[in-house]
């Protein structure tokens, strides 16, 4: 996945595409490249674009970005956040955005992360980061610190650097005047902006061209001139993405170590360049990936219903790859987890999911090691009393996933990813070739075993959805707390200054509007739930409106307030027409009565309340510490 779709995302693109990688872009809905003849980024506005020979196909969802890249071709997805990082689960993340810094990638978000340009620091937040300063050290790869700082002047191409760019007269939308490829003289008008015109500075052919309707601030870059005058330049890519394409193909193949296991060589980063200036020749080695960091693949709950854990899975078999599998498949008295949980062990001894932790944990990995590596299917009863204090049962199923899997598997993601929910059967009645099959029998409302047809049912059922209104103190906590509880967490506020990503980096979307909007457009599922945490009453009872009064209503409501608050809030609704059930089944005040006063704390409570809600509507009982 590259985060970006501009001219230097596109050179990599490239490049990645022709060693053979499937390639899925993101970028802004309105895109703000210049080069628009040799970007992705134009399947944005035309729906399919062709960079040289590469086709690109502008998706609506990740599943059709799947099929694009199946297909082979390259998937855009308008989403700069890059959200679907979790339903795609890509093997490699590449941040080419150029924004001068980091705009939220984080080095656990793939197995491998790679920043492209100023900005990123190797072992830091990425694996490595590639130069993007044209020069003697363009598409150098650093395997620790960071590539040269931004100079804000442009290279030389054809003896010009700065002249050859054209930046917007002032601020407001951009108007072109002309088309890439034209050929402009000094003082000729290209476009304009609010009525002030852009004008070309130099002669030459206009190489770069924001799109018509672009908002720009005066200043910013908005044009390209190349004095060179070859237009035939303008339909393919430029030596310098092609570099720093190079670059990060070096860095994938590098720190994902297949040539180096092929080849015989263990990798070492010894010899690798570090610093923020200008690097010392590089030995040529490459890192040790050995003392690479943990990757920790979200969400780390392990369940056919978590599309994160089924996605890692699907990426594993799809290119070829074996899992070792661990499921508990029953369950009996006190246990960490229950039927359902599940761990996985991929080709390079990544850890996915759990069983629960303790004894039962370290023998689910062990067990699961040796079926990655091709061991006999195993089922048996574990008695946890034998080494832990709970004192309850399992019965722990240890199976190889290969690729005769992986068609069940696309099946419960691609219902997940739709929101629907579908019948898993796991048959171990031939204990050496135990069979994952979807079942057409109605969906069970709890996992069940069956002894005498050694059978295994269970629901596989989308994640469920928190939708929080107002980012807050405590809406900002609640984010963090909500997504390690297995919440897709989608945050709306009003306020700019506090509705970023950058700011609530584990929510999946953070949307900013007035909140009467918001609270009508929101996509809210019958098995979703909603908090709210505005900053007034006045908008509290907006967004509760909104959402008592639609025809299809979510699991939970929580609004947050006192008593007093709550009391007219139900006067005013009830005043307006909302049906009295829909009212009293509102959480107002919210969540669990555990004394919280901090904002820490009410999200805490607030997420024990939504745990709870979400553990009763699948029919469970009282959790751990409730029973007394």
């Amino acid at each position: 996945m590259i985060r970006g779709a501009g001219d230097i995302a596109s050179g990599i693109a490239l490049r990645l595409y022709r060693a053979g990688m499937q390639v899925v872009m993101c970028d802004l809905a309105v895109p703000t490249s210049i080069r628009r003849t040799v970007c992705f980024s134009e399947a944005i506005r035309l729906g399919e674009v062709r960079v040289e020979d590469v086709r690109g196909v502008l998706c609506a969802d990740a599943a059709a970005a799947r099929a694009v890249v199946a297909a082979g071709n390259v998937a855009v997805l308008v989403d700069p956040e890059a959200s679907c990082v979790r339903g795609l689960a890509p093997d490699v993340l590449v941040d080419a955005i150029l924004a001068k810094r980091n705009l939220g990638t984080a080095r656990d978000m793939a197995p491998i992360v790679i920043g492209v340009g100023p900005g990123f620091t190797a072992r830091e937040d990425c694996d490595a980061a590639v130069e993007t300063m044209r020069g003697h050290y363009l598409g150098r790869v650093y395997y620790e610190g960071s590539p040269i700082p931004n100079t804000a002047v442009p290279g030389l191409i054809g003896g010009y650097a700065g002249e050859r760019v054209m930046r917007a007269p002032a601020d407001g939308v951009f108007e072109p005047c002309v088309e890439i490829g034209a050929q402009v003289a000094a003082g000729d008008v290209c476009a304009t902006v609010a009525g002030e015109p852009m004008r070309a500075t130099i002669d030459g052919v206009v190489r770069g061209l924001l799109q018509a309707g672009v908002p720009v601030r005066k200043g910013m870059k908005s044009g390209d001139v190349d004095p060179r005058c070859h237009p035939e330049y303008i339909k393919s890519s430029s030596d310098k993405a092609l570099a720093v394409g190079g670059g990060v193909l070096e860095a994938i193949l590098a720190l994902s170590g297949v040539l180096a296991e092929k080849n015989g060589r263990v990798p070492d980063v010894s010899g690798a360049e570090t610093v923020r200036t200008p690097p010392a020749a590089t030995s040529g080695q490459v890192p040790d990936v050995s003392t690479e960091k943990t990757v920790h693949t979200p969400p780390l709950n392990g369940s056919f219903s978590d599309a994160g854990f089924v996605s890692a899975l699907v990426a594993e078999l799809a290119v070829g790859r074996h899992v070792g599998l661990a499921s508990l498949l029953a369950t009996s008295g006190s246990m960490p987890r229950h039927e359902g949980a599940r761990l996985a062990v991929t080709a390079d001894g990544q850890l996915i999911g759990t069983v629960g932790g303790g004894a039962i944990e370290q023998l689910a990995i062990e067990r699961a090691r040796a079926a990655q590596a091709g061991s006999a299917p195993v089922l048996e009863w574990y008695h946890t009393g034998d080494a832990m204090a709970c004192g309850g049962d399992a019965l722990l199923a240890v199976r190889t996933l290969t690729a005769d899997d992986l068609p069940i598997l696309l099946s419960v993601r691609d219902a997940l990813e739709r929101g629907e929910a579908v019948s898993v059967e796991e048959r171990w009645d031939s204990p050496a070739a135990p069979t994952l099959t979807l079942s057409a029998a109605p969906c069970p409302a709890h996992p069940s075993w069956d002894e005498t047809t050694m059978t295994y049912r269970e629901t596989a059922s989308a994640t469920s959805r928190l939708h929080v209104f107002g980012a807050g103190h405590v809406g900002a906590a609640l984010v963090g707390l909500a997504a390690a509880a297995g919440f897709e967490v989608h945050v709306y506020d009003d306020r700019p200054e506090l509705a970023t990503c950058e700011r609530l980096p584990q929510a999946a979307s953070v949307t900013c509007g007035s909140f009467d909007e918001l609270a009508a457009s929101a996509t809210i599922a019958p098995y979703d739930s909603v908090v709210v945490l505005t900053h007034g009453h006045a908008y509290d009872e907006t967004v509760l409106l909104a959402v008592l009064t639609r025809d299809i209503q979510p699991a939970y409501v929580g609004c947050i307030g006192s008593r007093r608050k709550a009391a007219l809030a139900r006067e005013h609704l009830a005043a307006a027409g909302v049906p009295q059930e829909r009212i009293d089944a509102v959480a107002m005040p919210i969540g669990l009565a555990i004394g919280a006063v901090t904002p820490s704390e009410i999200a805490l409570a607030i997420t024990a309340q939504l745990v709870r809600r979400r553990a009763e509507r699948r029919g469970e009982g009282p959790g751990k510490g409730e029973r007394a």
